[in-house]
């Protein structure tokens, strides 16, 4: 159980990455993310861990390709048009930026990424201008987490998306 000063430090923490996201989206690739909301880092965390628990253990589809940005482009449309029945419902968007923190510059990072509630429409422009420079994966899942993606690069410029809708 954490005292205090902990829960004090550890909001702090909290409160600063989120200040740290919104700038660096905006500063690297226009993205203005300051009127959304945030999801609790608590409930973001939790919901973190259950996407890769689902996608180690539930079926799930997948498919994988060499980086071709062209390429990317167009299964990403292929995967919102899967998705299309829920656009006006509310995700939980995880953007990659959370992982270019480096300890000997002034980023802050924490264990867990930070998720913004927006609507799914809301999230395509978003995943097509991170996709490009993705430096962690690109996850988008429902609040009841019944349909979700994620989207990744490994150190070889494959490419994958898992994605559930169930």
């Amino acid at each position: 159980m954490e005292n205090r000063l902990e829960r004090l430090l550890r909001e702090n923490k909290i409160r600063l990455a989120k200040k740290q996201l919104i700038d660096d989206l905006m500063k690297y690739h226009e993205i203005d993310i300051s009127e959304k909301e945030f999801v609790d880092f608590d409930s973001s965390k939790k919901e973190h861990k259950k996407v890769y628990e689902r996608i180690r253990t539930d079926k799930i589809k997948s498919f994988s390709f060499p980086y071709d940005e062209e390429k990317m482009k167009a299964k990403i449309d292929f995967i919102f048009d899967y998705f299309s029945k829920y656009e006006e419902k509310t995700v939980m968007f995880y953007p990659s930026a959370f992982g270019f923190y480096f300890k000997s510059s002034n980023q802050l990072y924490l264990e867990y990424p930070v998720a913004i509630s927006i609507p799914l429409a809301e999230c395509k422009q978003m995943v097509m201008k991170l996709m490009v420079e993705m430096h962690d994966d690109l996850i988008v899942i429902s609040r009841k987490y019944n349909f979700g993606f994620v989207l990744s690069e490994n150190e070889y410029s494959y490419v994958s998306i898992e994605y559930w809708d169930h």
